[in-house]
């Protein structure tokens, strides 16, 4: 059963030598938030014992932030009656998940996808041959309808129950009023129940100015005929002239005329990658793979460009970073990832940066992949609004921070020209959580979750608008903290 679920179990009793009577059925063991009520059966019936679960009754099966989806608890079915009782050990699966759930309708874009076949996708590496047709009630002109490829996404998202995905179309194609494009995500948000940690850090990005943040929209997906919940459909980090627009890594065969977007990724996840001498894991993500040629100009460049970092000429203009950094990237990247408490900010992975042809600059961004951050946290100090982290966490950033003070100026005037913006955040949450308002009851009836905490809530408010409060009271106080920090006088 899911939690908010009534489940009958059909109970049989039966006499070895024929006698008659009547036995009462009674269940022991059960977790607390799930009642089933004694009956009384004559023998040779048939009764029903019926299971009632309370939204609340996964707090008592899930134990903490549990990978697990699934909780068993182990029942007593006791019968008795004149001639004596028996009883027998029944197993209760508590799920969080109802996909038999049917969605109320809602004012959000509809993606409906079929697969070849009505295959399950279970890949993150294999696209599966499907259709898709997404339907916007307000502007009917913003659909699509044809063929697509879908496949996994994700790492640790892939294996929770609500599944991102990656799909492609045929040919560039405007979906939602977003740019012309071939490959885009849907982005789950199973982790953070406000469905908007990552939008909102797309909102901050553009404030402080950096080129391109992703653009999004929320849509109802249905997958194969089954209901799957509220998902984010969102443009991925791809090099185009609409998202990450530098040279095409394939136009040349000359390695300086190319374009080159990097990640810092610990989990190695493009066909090249290499430690740098300050042991941050870089992946080439486009050209993926590099050519022998790419790799030889590429990787002396990004570990020189990083000992600038961690040298005592750090501030000079000519011998320190700045003559391999785009200083107002850097100082965009650092603001948007400490302002939301970005976990993954500190060197782990999806930390983007670029370099373009004929340019002797690194470019840090552009932003990705904020599920785990504005607190939602059980397991590093940035869970503490008021405490820094990039500053602290990113090796790259600890050693602009002690080796050049005049980063921490190029920090505070950014901050303090942005600030003014800062304060349109909690509106915009509110804007985008009252459109989400009866979507997000359908999603969490699919995914009853509300009151238990999913890896790596620290909490579990029991509403969607007690976790929009949550992100909300979590963010004015990090505010406070940047203008304590970085406000200038």
């Amino acid at each position: 059963m899911y939690p908010g679920q009534t489940v009958t179990l059909p109970v049989s009793v039966m006499s070895k030598n024929g006698g008659a009577g009547i036995v009462t059925l009674q269940v022991s063991g059960l977790p607390s938030g799930v009642t089933a009520a004694p009956v009384k059966v004559p023998i040779g019936r048939t009764a029903n014992l019926i299971f009632t679960s309370s939204l609340s009754a996964a707090t008592e099966c899930f134990t903490g932030a549990s990978p697990y989806y699934i909780a068993t608890s182990t029942l007593n079915l006791n019968g008795s009656g004149t001639g004596g009782s028996q009883a027998f050990g029944v197993d209760l699966d508590v799920n969080l998940s109802n996909p038999a759930f049917k969605p109320v309708s809602t004012d959000l874009p509809t993606l409906d996808i079929e697969t070849a076949g009505n295959v399950e996708v279970t890949s993150e590496d294999d696209y599966t041959n499907a259709t898709m047709t997404l339907i916007d009630p307000r502007k009917p002109d913003d659909g699509f309808s044809g063929s697509m490829t879908i496949k996994g996404h994700g790492n640790s998202t892939w294996g929770m129950p609500k599944k991102p995905y990656r799909i492609k179309l045929p040919s560039k194609s405007k979906l939602l009023n977003m740019p012309s494009e071939k490959n885009w995500v849907l982005l789950a948000n199973y982790d953070d129940k406000t469905m908007l940690r990552d939008a909102l850090a797309s909102k901050v990005s553009n404030i402080t100015g950096a080129p391109w943040a992703p653009r999004s929209a929320f849509v109802e997906l249905t997958l194969n005929g089954e209901y799957e919940g509220t998902y984010q459909l969102i443009e991925n980090v791809d090099v185009n002239g609409s998202r990450v627009a530098i040279a095409d890594s394939d136009a040349s065969t000359d390695p300086t005329q190319e374009g080159y977007l990097l990640e810092i990724d610990a989990h190695e996840g493009a066909s090249y990658h290499w430690a740098t001498p300050h042991g941050l894991d870089i992946s080439s993500d486009d050209p993926d793979p590099p050519t022998a040629d790419q790799e030889a100009y590429i990787t002396p460049l990004v570990n020189t460009a990083e000992a600038g970092f961690f040298t005592t000429t750090a501030p000079d203009a000519n011998a320190g970073w700045r003559s391999k950094w785009d200083q107002d990237s850097v100082v965009d990247w650092f603001i948007t990832n400490e302002l939301m408490g970005n976990q993954d900010a500190d060197a782990y992975s999806s930390d983007y940066f670029y370099k373009d042809a004929n340019s002797a600059l690194f470019h840090m961004g552009p932003i990705w992949d904020f599920d785990i951050s504005s607190g939602n946290d059980n397991y590093g100090s940035i869970q503490d609004p008021t405490v820094p982290w990039v500053k602290t966490q990113h090796p790259w950033f600890v050693g602009l921070f002690q080796n050049d003070p005049t980063f921490t100026t190029a920090v505070k005037a950014r901050w303090t020209a942005i600030r003014p913006q800062v304060d349109s955040l909690s509106s915009f949450i509110d804007a985008n959580a009252e459109t989400l308002q009866q979507a997000s009851q359908n999603n969490y009836a699919r995914w009853p979750t509300l009151y238990q905490k999913v890896w790596p809530n620290p909490e579990a408010a029991g509403s969607y608008s007690g976790e929009i409060n949550y992100l909300k009271d979590w963010l004015s106080k990090r505010i406070a903290y940047m203008d304590s920090e970085y406000l200038s006088e």
